[in-house]
Formats: C-alpha cells, structure tokens, sequence
C-alpha cells in the first residue's frame, strides 16, 4: 500500500516539475519579445516628439 502512495506522489511531483520547466521556457521565450515591444514602442514615441519638435 504504501509503495502505491509513493508512486502517486512521485507522478504528482513529476507532472509539477514538467509545468515548472514549461512555465520556465516559456517565460525565456516570451520575455525577451515583450522588451522588444516596449523598446519599439518607446522609440516611436521618441521620433513622434522629435518630429514634432523639429516642426516648432
């Protein structure tokens, strides 16, 4: 009976340990395009000001 307990907790700890790795990739994966996005988004309006100052 108890080697059956250790089994379902030794399958609970591996499917964690599997969403943990998931997770983790999928943050790596994520974040770096995020960045990109707020970069990109902070130069456009870096020009729009510059533009608009170069008009003035």
């Amino acid at each position: 009976m108890e080697i059956i307990f250790m089994f379902i907790a030794g399958f609970i700890v591996f499917i964690i340990a599997v969403i943990a790795i998931v997770k983790g990739v999928t943050h790596r994966v994520k974040r770096p395009t995020d960045d990109l996005k707020a970069e990109v988004s902070h130069l456009k309006k870096r020009v729009s000001e510059l533009e608009n100052e170069k008009k003035i």
